[in-house]
């Protein structure tokens, strides 16, 4: 089983159980192991969605996450030009 696959349990196992700090901290680690691959669309999907986890549950990674979306240029909605 490849490192991803395992995320995707673990992530599995905590939605689950209802731990969305948890969730939040392993969505963060999966953008995390996109972008080490360069996959930055998945990345940035996988940023996008820890942000949602942290914002709903105040997480101490929002600030962490919201750099990287900003980084990527994913920090503004582009359909409102």
């Amino acid at each position: 089983m490849n490192e991803f696959s395992q995320l995707d349990l673990d992530i599995t196992e905590a939605y689950q159980k209802k731990q969305m700090d948890k969730v939040c901290s392993l969505y963060y680690e999966a953008a995390n192991y996109f972008e080490n691959k360069s996959d930055i669309e998945a990345a940035c999907f996988f940023y996008t969605q820890a942000l949602v986890m942290a914002l709903e549950e105040n997480h101490e990674l929002k600030e962490k996450i919201i750099y990287k979306l900003e980084k990527y240029g994913r920090s503004k909605d582009a359909t409102l030009n």
